[in-house]
């Protein structure tokens, strides 16, 4: 166990007495807050950890995607920053001169970063010409649920809820496009070499008939891969973008290898078909004759924080649960392993917050403002982990921070980094600023169950107010960069 150099025990035993002695002028100081919310913030020196300001530190809130930062701590910790996935070809049987008398495994392992193309070379790599046996996708590395518990169920069909399963092939996704001109049945499309099948019986209708009606565009989905659009949607010039998440994850790597095979050339005698074999433990019987690596953690932890992938975050966890527990990774392992591995490599005990999955999609996760700051610090001040700062997104740069509207005044523009977290009626952000007088703060603003009234959304529509949460955010950031902490001069 490497012990954490901040004495972060020390940090969050005595972090309840600090917000018990900020929290009353704080909060005092602060602009109202959006009605009827939850709101928990702090802000603390990003060096010594001393918490300047606090509020609600202890209460368990939805942490949506700011619970990456969670999940890429524990990858740093564990895995490093130059760790990689490897997607590996084994043959079983006797190959001679490209000739395969036997079965031919491709082993899958949650590389999110994997394609069509690559698998195609990788099984060209192989020098198999001819397989007189089976093709066996093999997905041993990950078992039970490719989602993690607590997603939205009418979320499924949407590519950022991609399955999160061993074998993933373009992002287990498909772009398609929905054309709607007034006076016409609506028209569906996907590419031809996709092997995915859209429908549509959609009407198109102007947005005062979309209202009286209730109508919205929606989707269902039956096997193999099939999507029928319903319901009503606006006219447009320009289509409408889709994105599909596969369903059938067998289908789906059935028809991509077969493509695969035949662009490699590769002359299959038998037929394609799913395994669970757990190579290591019949080395014997298979042999490596090629392999695909992902590109390194560290660019595909950029990917995470800056861009927000829940793929790439969700496989990560899957991963974790695999490589720590030495069985095939799930959600379940994953949330488990990301715990031990926080606790015994940082000294951080992440106690009553629960994990679904390493995304933050869920509506299950349950994080403490606390649990961030924490996170944060040893971010901060870990050698190993010190490389996730600068992935994060910039206010007004990068990532998820480049269109935030709370960070777009001129002055806030490259003096936050932070990891946005966004879900319905969850607006969250945690990360690092630079105050003007040249001091770096760590922070964390977390607001759950915001809503307003349908009068109140209507106003803001026509341009009348703003987003309660979206000006508490901003002015609380702005008090915070330009004044050092939480004062009511810079916000009102």
């Amino acid at each position: 166990m490497r012990s954490y150099s901040l004495g972060l025990t020390a940090v969050l035993l005595s972090m309840s007495a600090l917000a018990s002695i900020t929290v009353s002028s704080a909060h005092a100081a602060l602009s109202p807050e959006p009605d009827n919310a939850q709101v928990a913030w702090i802000l603390a020196d990003a060096k010594t950890g001393h918490i300047a300001a606090s509020q609600n530190s202890e209460l368990l809130l939805k942490p949506a995607s700011t619970q990456k930062l969670v999940t890429t701590l524990a990858g740093a910790l564990a895995l490093g920053p130059d760790w990689r996935y490897q997607t590996q070809v084994y043959y079983r049987g006797v190959l001679d001169n490209g000739h395969l008398v036997g079965d031919l495994l491709v082993d899958f392992v949650g590389d999110p970063t994997l394609t069509r193309e690559q698998l195609r070379d990788l099984l060209k790599r192989s020098g198999v010409s001819q397989i007189s046996g089976n093709l066996l996708l093999n997905q041993a590395r990950f078992n039970g649920y490719d989602r993690g518990n607590g997603g939205s169920w009418n979320d499924l069909s949407l590519c950022y809820t991609a399955p999160v399963s061993a074998l993933i092939l373009d992002r287990n996704c498909v772009q398609g496009a929905l054309y709607a001109t007034s006076g016409q049945p609506a028209r569906a499309t996907v590419p031809a070499h996709q092997p995915v099948k859209v429908s549509a019986e959609v009407e198109v209708v102007g947005p005062a008939e979309q209202k009286r009606r209730f109508c919205e565009l929606e989707v269902a989905m039956t096997p193999p891969n099939q999507y029928r659009l319903t319901g009503c949607i606006g006219p447009r010039k320009e289509p409408w973008p889709l994105r599909f998440a596969i369903q059938d994850v067998e289908a789906w790597g059935q028809d991509l290898s077969r493509w695969a095979l035949d662009q490699a050339g590769i002359r299959l005698v038998g037929t394609i078909k799913d395994s669970r074999i757990n190579i290591p433990l019949n080395a014997d019987d298979w042999q490596p004759v090629a392999s695909q690596q992902s590109p390194p953690l560290k660019e595909l932890t950029r990917v995470i924080l800056e861009q927000s992938d829940n793929l790439y975050a969700d496989s990560l966890l899957r991963t974790l649960g695999a490589e720590h527990f030495r069985q095939s990774g799930s959600f379940a392992n994953g949330t488990q392993a990301v715990r031990e591995i926080l606790l015994a490599e940082a000294g951080l005990d992440l106690g009553p917050s629960w994990l679904a999955d390493g995304s933050g999609l869920s509506a299950h996760n349950l994080l403490r403002a606390q649990d961030l700051l924490a996170v944060l610090l040893v971010i901060a001040n870990e050698p190993r982990a010190q490389w996730l700062k600068a992935l994060l997104p910039v206010s007004g740069e990068s990532g998820t921070l480049l269109y935030r509207k709370s960070v777009q005044d001129p002055s806030l523009k490259g003096k936050i980094q932070a990891k946005t977290g966004t879900i319905a009626h969850v607006q969250n952000l945690a990360g690092f600023l630079d105050t003007d007088n040249g001091q770096q703060k760590v922070f964390v603003l977390l607001q759950n169950a915001l809503s307003i009234s349908p009068q109140h959304e209507k106003d803001i529509a026509a341009g009348i107010g703003e987003w309660p949460a979206r000006r508490f955010e901003r002015d609380w950031l702005s008090s915070a960069v330009h004044n050092g902490s939480i004062d009511q001069g810079a916000i009102e």
